[in-house]
């Protein structure tokens, strides 16, 4: 991947990540202690036994929402400091080239194709 390709797609991964951080900040508060963690707000719907369930329900779907835009917001940060230090686009596990396609199709794969079937056995 040369260095335009290189410039574009951190630029790329820079945007999703403005937009996975105003999704959090939507639904969930970053926890100051901890960069890139965040706690889920509570909605208080009432103080009957059904807001409670439907408070709780509530609160089942936002932290899976918050863990799954977290994980992915790591994912892209782990990408962008890899373009900085110039190791982007090399296995993590055995130091092969990753395919472009592979790169063109998911910009955060960490794993070259091979590393990345065994690590899903």
């Amino acid at each position: 991947m040369d260095k335009s390709d290189s410039q574009k797609l951190y630029n790329d991964l820079a945007k999703e990540l403005e937009t996975l951080d105003s999704q959090l900040k939507e639904i969930a508060s970053e926890n100051p202690a901890v960069k890139g963690d965040f706690d889920v707000r509570v909605e208080d719907l009432g103080s009957s036994m059904e807001d409670s369930a439907q408070e709780m329900t509530s609160l089942d779907q936002r932290q899976a929402l918050v863990d799954a835009l977290e994980r992915r917001r790591k994912e892209i940060v782990h990408a962008m400091e890899k373009i900085k230090a110039g190791t982007y686009g090399k296995c993590e596990n055995c130091s092969a080239e990753i395919h472009k396609d592979r790169l063109v199709a998911m910009p955060v794969a960490s794993l070259c194709m091979d590393c990345a079937k065994i690590a899903r056995r």
